[in-house]
């Protein structure tokens, strides 16, 4: 998820072709076949669906709008939504989908992030 994520924002910044910047998260990293897929798949099912994720998000926006949203914050919601509505072959809790979005934003994003993230996933976890 963090090599995801990290693939997600250097798409974001840089505006390089989908595969490309894969391609070179990809290289960074010694993925096992298994989670290559999962990586592939995550990267490539939030970019695809990231206009439908963001109205899913904007909907359990409480006091907020869209482009108020921190630019890491906004991606791990998209990438922990994806994972909870497309990857569901893969059969991962949801609780565990957010706790890994929780941990991402303290590690990437601020203080604020984490509680925020949590409450967004949350509140959308619980219409699906």
């Amino acid at each position: 998820r963090e090599a995801v994520l990290q693939a997600l924002y250097a798409k974001h910044v840089s505006n390089e072709e989908p595969k490309k910047v894969l391609q070179d998260i990809k290289s960074r990293y010694q993925f096992d076949n298994m989670t290559t897929k999962f990586v592939n798949e995550l990267f490539t099912l939030t970019v695809e669906n990231s206009n439908g994720l963001d109205e899913k998000i904007k909907s359990n926006l409480d006091n907020w709008t869209l482009d108020r949203l921190n630019v890491i914050d906004k991606l791990i919601i998209q990438m922990s939504l994806c994972e909870m509505m497309y990857l569901q072959s893969y059969d991962i809790s949801h609780k565990v989908t957010i706790s890994s979005a929780i941990e991402n934003a303290k590690k990437f994003s601020s203080e604020d992030s984490t509680s925020f993230v949590n409450g967004v996933l949350d509140s959308i976890y619980k219409e699906l």
